[in-house]
């Protein structure tokens, strides 16, 4: 793919940027949706070494850790979340 072909969209972040009250240039606006990406990646990747480590501490079956473990990795962000939110036992507060 040629960088003409990316320069449309380039343009467009940059006026949206500048609609923001600031003087951007295209090569700015990439470099701060590189950054965003970035960002996001290491939350993504934090969020699923804690569902891995949770999986390996908690005392379930070894068939349980086996398919969450298979979910978490194959599916890597939805997979966590979906760990967090419905294979965990629920415990109930007295």
């Amino acid at each position: 793919m040629q960088l003409r072909s990316y320069t449309p969209l380039l343009s467009l972040l940059a006026v949206l940027l500048t609609a923001c009250g600031e003087d951007v240039s295209a090569g700015e606006a990439v470099g701060a949706g590189i950054g965003i990406w970035a960002i996001g990646s290491i939350l993504a990747f934090i969020l699923v070494v804690w569902a891995v480590i949770d999986l390996i501490k908690k005392p379930y079956p070894m068939e349980k850790k086996l398919i969450w473990g298979v979910v978490i990795l194959v599916i890597p962000f939805l997979g966590a979340i979906l760990y967090f939110l419905l294979g965990r036992n629920k415990q109930t507060v007295i």
